[in-house]
């Protein structure tokens, strides 16, 4: 009798690393079909681990599922395992909630939905429950529910599943079929070649006897300051305070770096970084890769590729691979329908969703920082001050498009329409808010009369007073609600032109009457938003004052056009629109309807290369000339292509004025434009079209409003002033010098 070889499940691998979860999954008795991940190290490492594994290095973001189809010849993922980037939300980054690496999630989800696999596998720190507010985590789930996926969550721990090492990380598991379903019982077992260990020595001791002959057995070579210091720390112990070291060696304790391992007990998290691995129990030196991958419970025979620091980051990241094999029987039990206890940890059912409005208390933000948005616009100010945490009270502005698109998005928001310079208008906010304790005061009042664009005279006359002038009417109406409410800080959105307005006597004035107001503390700058991971160059002025006596915390750049090896470059087009090319996605997304373009203007379209503008030139003949019989021009905005791996120019609102779509031959879409403005899918912009293209083009990308939010909250929660901001806030999150 012939006997049938069972077909093993097959795994695709997003943010694949080292490994780790592959491992896991393949000891199991997975099938690994398929990787990807950005980082060049985790294809070398991949190559030489799993040659026959194909591997797409790219960024998911611009992955297409055809891609992932490709590389499996036509094979759909029964199920995906990975996990994305978690700076955003680790205890060891800067726990900034407007890190673009926080919604990678939506890349893996837009795979998951394209190619229904069975069940997922996804892994991220613990912080990603509780840092801000568990915004994000509701974000995930309520994602992925809406694909069709329950969601059940739970944090593990590594060392209860015989990994000699004390790490926590939370496990999402999505699936589709209605079984059972259990997350893996503390276990201690060898699956496939993955050997439990008990502690440190019993897993790295023999290492002591090898040399660097040893794969990835590298010892880092420490300076003498360094071997005083862990010459001084005892074993399972730490580096003596300040005060208890010689002069010449001292500094503060920092982390894993001063932290001695206990052969006798299991160690602490492995952490990315050439220098961040704890010191050996018995020797003066940090782990090297190859003790740091045992107890992660790497086998020896899987080599980690790159110089030494590569190794120690493909090391610190990966998810311990005996720890992903006890996740994965789970999953064969849960498919095989071998479970037969009650699901437990199910977080949230398939086609439901979680408030996911951000906290109005917790333990730092206690009531809430309150705030108010003038000149409100399409809400980007506000969506990114909310997002990171603060109350809103109100908004306000005299476009009836917006008011329509605010109520729509934001029911439970007041909305104010009408004109803030109106005295009825005035009277009416203060009769119901002004008893209200404003902490900050954001908007940008319009901005035609100080726009390059625009048709401002020179003016330097002695006799001229900028509050007689119609056109700067606006900004100080602004300045009258901070009189009004005097809120300990306001910030003003504007354009850069604003600075330079009849030669800088303009922004002088306006300072004096900030200092008129009680506002002594302030500063100015023109930012621009592709340094916070906007993927448009987009400069802005940025006005921001307190009475609180706090530093003015403009935050340090985290994205550069030219970046250094350790940098991130600009973000691109491609990362944001990638998915919104496809006929179905027209019905899926909001305001994503194509312009119906005549087939005279798609061919003239398809003259002008990516990241160009037209050259009138390359037409033939047949086309240089317009259905009103003038002869075509090269107009910078309206036929310009843009180019999919830079960022975009600024947007300008008008659906006519939108940039040509990358690869296809049409003007953006409103959507595609928001999400280039970094607007979340879920708003939807209401009115006439044209409304919205204003909107959406008129508007202060929520992204970089985060940034400045999460800025601010520090400052006010730290009480950094002049002479209590540390040396680190300044080397990793405040920028002291002028752009």
């Amino acid at each position: 009798m012939k006997v049938m070889k069972k077909t093993k499940l097959k795994v695709f691998s997003l943010f694949t690393g080292a490994g780790g979860l592959d491992i896991g999954f393949e000891e199991a008795g997975f099938e690994i079909i398929g990787a990807t991940d950005i980082w060049p190290e985790s294809a070398k490492t991949m190559l030489l681990n799993f040659p026959q594994i194909p591997f797409l290095c790219k960024d998911i973001r611009q992955i297409e599922p055809a891609e992932i189809l490709e590389l499996t010849n036509g094979v759909y993922p029964d199920v995906f395992v990975g996990g994305p980037p978690c700076q955003g939300f680790s205890v060891m980054g800067d726990k900034n909630s407007a890190d673009p690496r926080n919604t990678l999630f939506e890349s893996y989800a837009r795979l998951v939905g394209a190619l229904k696999p069975k069940s997922f596998v996804f892994e991220n720190v613990k912080g990603i429950q509780s840092m801000f507010g568990g915004r994000y985590l509701k974000l995930v789930a309520n994602n992925f529910a809406s694909l069709g996926y329950d969601i059940h969550i739970k944090v593990l721990n590594a060392k209860d599943y015989g990994v000699p090492q004390s790490r926590q990380r939370v496990i999402i598991f999505g699936t589709s079929l209605d079984t059972t379903f259990n997350f893996p019982l503390p276990s201690f077992k060898q699956i496939g070649k993955l050997i439990p260990q008990k502690n440190v020595g019993d897993a790295i001791s023999d290492l002591i006897e090898k040399d660097s002959s040893f794969s990835n057995h590298i010892p880092l070579d420490h300076g003498e300051i360094v071997l005083q210091r862990y010459r001084l720390i005892k074993e399972g112990g730490k580096l003596p305070p300040p005060e208890e070291l010689p002069e010449e060696i001292r500094r503060q304790n920092f982390g894993n770096t001063y932290v001695r391992l206990d052969r006798k007990k299991v160690s602490t998290t492995m952490v990315p970084g050439n220098n961040a691995f704890p010191i050996h129990p018995v020797l003066d030196r940090s782990l090297t890769p190859r003790e740091a991958a045992r107890i992660q419970s790497f086998p020896d025979d899987h080599i980690f590729s790159g110089p030494r620091k590569e190794q120690c980051k493909l090391v610190g990241n990966a998810v311990p691979p005996l720890m992903a094999a006890c996740i994965a029987e789970s999953v064969l039990d849960h498919i095989h329908g071998k479970t037969l206890e009650k699901s437990e940890n199910l977080y949230l059912q398939k086609n439901t969703t979680l408030d996911t409005k951000a906290p109005t208390k917790n333990k730092t933000q206690k009531e809430g920082l309150k705030f108010i948005d003038l000149f409100s616009g399409a809400g980007g100010i506000g969506i990114g001050f909310c997002a990171a945490g603060y109350k809103q009270v109100f908004s306000a502005d005299f476009d009836s498009g917006v008011a329509k698109t605010h109520r729509h998005n934001h029911k439970d928001i007041p909305f104010v329409e009408g004109d803030l310079s109106n005295k009825e208008v005035f009277n009416t906010i203060k009769k119901d808010y002004g008893h209200i304790d404003v902490d900050i005061i954001v908007g940008g009042p319009p901005c035609q009369g100080f726009s390059i664009f625009g048709n401002r005279r020179f003016l330097n006359s002695k006799d001229y007073n900028p509050h007689d002038d119609e056109r700067n009417k606006l900004i100080f109406t602004y300045l009258d609600y901070v009189k009004l409410f005097n809120p300990k800080w306001f910030l003003i959105e504007n354009v850069p032109g604003l600075v330079s307005l009849d030669d800088g006597w303009f922004i002088k004035s306006l300072i004096k009457d900030i200092e008129k107001l009680g506002y002594k503390n302030h500063d100015y700058r023109v930012i621009n938003t592709a340094d916070y991971g906007v993927p448009q160059k987009r400069k802005r002025f940025i006005l921001i004052a307190n009475r609180t006596g706090n530093i003015i915390p403009w935050p340090k750049p985290k994205y550069f056009e030219a970046p250094e090896e350790w940098q991130y470059p600009y973000r691109t087009v491609n990362e944001v629109i990638t998915g919104l090319d496809t006929k179905s996605s027209e019905t899926v997304y909001k305001n994503h309807t194509p312009m119906n373009h005549s087939e005279d203007v798609k061919e003239r379209f398809s003259y002008i290369k990516e990241g160009l503008k037209l050259n009138p030139e390359d037409l033939p003949k047949n086309l240089q000339i317009s259905r009103s019989g003038k002869k075509i021009q090269s107009f910078s905005k309206v036929f310009f292509r843009l180019d999919r791996n830079k960022p975009s120019p600024t947007l300008v609102p008008g659906h006519s004025a939108f940039p040509i779509h990358p690869w296809l031959n049409r003007q953006l879409t409103i959507r595609e434009a928001a999400r280039i403005q970094t607007f979340p899918d879920e708003i939807e912009f209401l009115g006439s079209t044209g409304q919205q293209c204003k909107q959406v083009g008129n508007a202060f990308p929520p992204m970089a409003a985060e940034t400045f939010a999460n800025a601010i909250f520090k400052a006010i929660s730290n009480d950094w002033n002049e002479d209590s901001t540390s040396n680190l806030a300044y080397y990793s999150l405040i920028d002291k010098k002028p752009s």
